[in-house]
Protein backbone atom coordinates (compact mmCIF):
# COMPACT_ATOMS: atom_id res chain seq x y z
CA UNK A 1 0.00 0.00 0.00
CA UNK A 2 1.01 3.73 -0.94
CA UNK A 3 2.50 5.96 2.14
CA UNK A 4 -0.12 9.09 2.70
CA UNK A 5 0.96 12.35 4.25
CA UNK A 6 -1.64 14.94 5.32
CA UNK A 7 0.21 18.08 6.74
CA UNK A 8 -1.06 21.62 6.81
CA UNK A 9 0.61 25.12 7.99
CA UNK A 10 -2.03 27.77 8.27
CA UNK A 11 -1.25 31.31 9.28
CA UNK A 12 -4.47 32.95 10.17
CA UNK A 13 -6.08 34.88 12.37
CA UNK A 14 -8.87 33.56 15.40
CA UNK A 15 -12.87 34.31 14.19
CA UNK A 16 -13.65 33.77 18.12
CA UNK A 17 -12.30 33.14 21.47
CA UNK A 18 -11.06 29.50 22.16
CA UNK A 19 -13.90 27.43 24.08
CA UNK A 20 -12.34 24.31 25.94
CA UNK A 21 -14.18 21.33 27.32
CA UNK A 22 -12.72 17.97 29.03
CA UNK A 23 -14.72 14.61 27.67
CA UNK A 24 -15.83 12.02 30.24
CA UNK A 25 -12.27 10.08 29.01
CA UNK A 26 -10.73 13.25 30.68
CA UNK A 27 -8.57 14.48 27.62
CA UNK A 28 -9.01 18.34 27.00
CA UNK A 29 -9.98 19.75 24.01
CA UNK A 30 -9.88 23.52 22.52
CA UNK A 31 -11.45 24.83 19.90
CA UNK A 32 -11.58 27.79 17.96
CA UNK A 33 -12.02 29.08 14.41
CA UNK A 34 -9.50 30.10 12.34
CA UNK A 35 -9.60 32.44 9.19
CA UNK A 36 -7.31 33.01 6.13
CA UNK A 37 -7.65 35.38 3.18
CA UNK A 38 -6.56 35.68 -0.25
CA UNK A 39 -6.25 39.05 -2.31
CA UNK A 40 -5.68 38.75 -5.95
CA UNK A 41 -7.02 40.92 -8.75
CA UNK A 42 -9.13 39.50 -11.46
CA UNK A 43 -8.34 40.53 -15.13
CA UNK A 44 -11.24 43.07 -15.00
CA UNK A 45 -9.06 44.94 -12.41
CA UNK A 46 -11.60 43.86 -9.54
CA UNK A 47 -9.78 43.48 -6.56
CA UNK A 48 -11.47 40.20 -4.76
CA UNK A 49 -10.91 38.96 -1.19
CA UNK A 50 -11.70 35.07 -0.47
CA UNK A 51 -11.66 34.27 3.06
CA UNK A 52 -11.44 30.13 4.14
CA UNK A 53 -12.39 29.79 7.77
CA UNK A 54 -11.32 26.37 9.16
CA UNK A 55 -11.73 24.89 12.80
CA UNK A 56 -9.31 24.44 15.04
CA UNK A 57 -8.91 21.19 17.23
CA UNK A 58 -5.74 21.30 20.11
CA UNK A 59 -5.64 18.52 22.46
CA UNK A 60 -3.58 18.38 26.26
CA UNK A 61 -1.27 20.38 26.28
CA UNK A 62 -1.63 22.31 23.25
CA UNK A 63 -5.22 22.69 24.57
CA UNK A 64 -4.58 24.23 27.95
CA UNK A 65 -1.82 26.53 26.16
CA UNK A 66 -4.56 27.38 22.93
CA UNK A 67 -7.13 28.35 26.01
CA UNK A 68 -4.71 30.20 27.93
CA UNK A 69 -3.16 32.68 25.27
CA UNK A 70 -5.11 32.46 22.39
CA UNK A 71 -7.72 35.33 22.14
CA UNK A 72 -10.07 36.43 18.87
CA UNK A 73 -8.28 38.40 16.20
CA UNK A 74 -4.96 36.90 17.20
CA UNK A 75 -3.14 35.81 14.46
CA UNK A 76 -1.27 32.23 14.87
CA UNK A 77 0.68 29.70 12.91
CA UNK A 78 -0.09 26.42 12.93
CA UNK A 79 0.50 23.03 11.72
CA UNK A 80 -1.22 19.90 11.82
CA UNK A 81 -3.90 17.40 9.95
CA UNK A 82 -6.80 17.92 7.42
CA UNK A 83 -9.66 16.84 7.31
CA UNK A 84 -13.19 17.36 6.15
CA UNK A 85 -16.53 17.48 8.31
CA UNK A 86 -20.12 17.14 7.56
CA UNK A 87 -22.72 18.09 9.88
CA UNK A 88 -26.31 19.67 10.44
CA UNK A 89 -26.97 23.15 11.27
CA UNK A 90 -29.93 24.50 13.05
CA UNK A 91 -31.82 24.88 10.33
CA UNK A 92 -31.69 21.08 9.32
CA UNK A 93 -29.40 21.83 6.30
CA UNK A 94 -26.10 19.14 5.85
CA UNK A 95 -22.92 21.71 6.02
CA UNK A 96 -19.18 20.74 5.70
CA UNK A 97 -16.21 22.32 7.58
CA UNK A 98 -12.42 21.77 7.11
CA UNK A 99 -11.09 21.12 10.98
CA UNK A 100 -7.23 21.14 11.72
CA UNK A 101 -5.90 18.45 13.92
CA UNK A 102 -3.26 21.26 15.20
CA UNK A 103 -0.06 19.28 16.29
CA UNK A 104 1.78 22.65 16.89
CA UNK A 105 1.19 26.33 17.11
CA UNK A 106 2.57 29.59 17.24
CA UNK A 107 1.67 32.58 18.59
CA UNK A 108 1.80 35.65 16.25
CA UNK A 109 0.95 39.48 15.72
CA UNK A 110 0.66 40.63 19.26
CA UNK A 111 3.96 39.08 20.45
CA UNK A 112 2.23 36.74 22.57
CA UNK A 113 1.27 39.13 25.35
CA UNK A 114 -0.82 37.97 28.21
CA UNK A 115 -3.46 39.75 29.89
CA UNK A 116 -1.00 40.19 32.73
CA UNK A 117 1.33 41.82 30.43
CA UNK A 118 4.20 38.96 30.34
CA UNK A 119 5.07 37.36 27.50
CA UNK A 120 4.35 33.70 26.04
CA UNK A 121 7.44 31.70 24.21
CA UNK A 122 7.23 32.53 20.86
CA UNK A 123 6.54 28.83 19.88
CA UNK A 124 5.01 26.23 21.36
CA UNK A 125 4.36 22.31 20.51
CA UNK A 126 3.43 19.46 21.51
CA UNK A 127 6.92 18.48 21.62
CA UNK A 128 8.90 18.84 24.93
CA UNK A 129 11.58 21.73 24.27
CA UNK A 130 15.36 20.31 23.62
CA UNK A 131 17.51 21.34 26.81
CA UNK A 132 19.50 24.91 25.83
CA UNK A 133 23.19 23.95 25.76
CA UNK A 134 25.53 26.72 25.43
CA UNK A 135 28.30 26.80 22.86
CA UNK A 136 30.93 29.57 22.23
CA UNK A 137 30.58 31.92 19.79
CA UNK A 138 32.93 31.81 16.50
CA UNK A 139 35.21 34.48 16.05
CA UNK A 140 34.48 36.97 14.04
CA UNK A 141 37.01 37.56 11.04
CA UNK A 142 39.26 40.70 11.38
CA UNK A 143 38.76 41.74 7.52
CA UNK A 144 36.30 42.14 5.47
CA UNK A 145 34.94 39.26 3.09
CA UNK A 146 34.09 40.15 -0.11
CA UNK A 147 30.34 38.85 -1.64
CA UNK A 148 30.41 35.73 -3.63
CA UNK A 149 28.16 37.15 -5.93
CA UNK A 150 27.84 40.99 -7.22
CA UNK A 151 26.29 41.94 -10.08
CA UNK A 152 27.15 45.49 -10.16
CA UNK A 153 23.74 47.15 -9.74
CA UNK A 154 22.63 48.77 -7.03
CA UNK A 155 19.65 45.91 -6.26
CA UNK A 156 19.70 43.18 -3.80
CA UNK A 157 22.30 39.87 -4.72
CA UNK A 158 19.84 37.54 -3.76
CA UNK A 159 19.74 34.50 -6.39
CA UNK A 160 15.91 34.44 -5.98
Amino acid sequence: MARTFNKVILIGNLGRDPETRTLPSGAKVTEFSVATTESYTTRTGEKVEQTTWFRAEAWERLSDIASQYLKKGDQVYLEGRLRMEEFTDKEGNTRSALRLRVMELNLMGSGGRTEEGGFTPASTSSMPAPAATATPAAPRPTTPVAPAFNSGSDEDDLPF
